[in-house]
């Protein structure tokens, strides 16, 4: 089932982090969001094949630049996407729980992510 919009993709309470050991973490992700993730991450990869091929038929800089940006776009907005659903389970789930720790991380990740 091919999903276009991610706002079709229902976040359920099991698609959550969890922590099963002292250093492993996990995020359970449905078989939609998998499919939904995998696809942008598989355009990206193909886009950067072409512009690998462009460097190699030597096409002009702007040409490659300008995919470069459309690389960086499509990069942004799956990170944007996964850290959407980050927020409303994992982080949502831990500060109801009581774990204020999680405001932290989220601190961390946001100053990581907008470098």
């Amino acid at each position: 089932m091919k999903k276009s919009d991610n706002s079709e993709i229902e976040l359920k309470e099991q698609d959550c982090c969890s922590q099963e050991e002292a250093f492993t973490r996990k995020t359970v992700r449905s078989e939609d969001e998998k499919h939904y993730i995998e696809g942008r991450l598989n355009r990206i990869a193909g886009q950067i094949r072409g512009v690998n091929k462009m460097i190699d038929d030597d096409r002009y800089c702007e040409d490659v630049l300008i995919q470069l940006s459309a690389i960086d776009s499509a990069i942004r907005s799956v990170s944007f996407y996964i850290m959407e659903r980050h927020l409303k389970g994992c982080i949502a789930s831990e500060i109801k729980a009581g774990n204020d720790e999680a405001a932290d991380e989220l601190m961390t990740l946001l100053r990581r992510f907008t470098r």
